[in-house]
C-alpha cells in the first residue's frame, strides 16, 4: 500500500522543519516573516493567507504571522484579523483532525492510557469551554495543542472551535494593533 508510511514521513518532515526552526529561531520572527512578505510586492497578501492558512500543520504558532501581518499590511488591520481569523478556524480544523491520521490516536491511546483518560475526561467536562477559552488566551502555551487534545478526546469541532475563538481572536486583535504600531515606528 503506498501510504503505509505517510504518517512517519509527515512527522519526520515536521520534526525536521521544528528542528531547523528551533536552530534558526530568526526564521520564524515576525521580523523575518514581515520583511519576507515585504519582498514579495503586489504577491504578499496571496502569499500571506496561504502561509497563515497552512501554517498549523507544520505546527508553527500563529502569533509571529498575526504581528507580521499587522507590520506588512498597515492600512488593512481588518484583512489581516480576518485572515488570522481565518487561519485560526482552518488551522484548529487540522490539527483537531490529526489524531484520526494514520491511526495516531491509537497509538497514542495504547501508550499513554491514563493521560488520555484524565484529557478526555477534562475535555467533556462542564468546564471545557472555559478551558479552552483559557487555554487559546493565554499566550504562553501553542493554541494548536488544545484543538490536538480535542481531536483525541473526540470532542465536537463546533465546541471545540467557540470557545477556541473566543480566546483567541481578542489576543489576535491585541498583536494586530501592537504590530501595526510597531510596524509605524519602524517606518519613521
Amino acid at each position: 500500500m503506498p501510504f503505509k508510511h505517510i504518517n512517519t514521513v509527515w512527522l519526520g518532515i515536521v520534526a525536521i522543519i521544528l528542528i531547523w526552526l528551533l536552530l534558526n529561531p530568526e526564521i520564524a520572527s515576525q521580523e523575518s516573516i514581515s520583511n519576507f512578505l515585504n519582498g514579495l510586492g503586489a504577491m504578499a497578501l496571496l502569499v500571506y493567507v496561504l502561509v497563515s492558512l497552512t501554517r498549523a500543520v507544520l505546527m508553527i504558532p500563529s502569533t509571529p504571522f498575526v504581528l507580521a501581518g499587522a507590520i506588512s499590511f498597515p492600512d488593512m488591520p481588518v484583512v489581516v484579523w480576518l485572515i488570522s481569523a481565518t487561519g485560526v478556524v482552518v488551522g484548529a480544523f487540522l490539527v483537531y483532525s490529526f489524531p484520526s491520521f494514520g491511526n495516531y490516536d491509537a497509538f497514542l491511546e495504547g501508550k499513554y492510557p491514563d493521560k488520555i483518560a484524565f484529557l478526555k475526561e477534562k475535555m467533556h467536562s462542564k468546564f471545557a469551554f472555559w478551558i479552552i477559552a483559557g487555554w487559546a488566551f493565554f499566550p504562553l502555551v501553542p493554541t494548536d495543542a488544545v484543538c490536538y487534545v480535542a481531536g483525541m478526546a473526540k470532542m465536537s469541532y463546533k465546541k471545540m472551535i467557540v470557545p477556541l475563538l473566543i480566546g483567541q481572536l481578542p489576543l489576535a486583535t491585541l498583536y494586530i494593533f501592537l504590530g501595526t504600531e510597531i510596524g509605524e515606528w519602524l517606518r519613521l
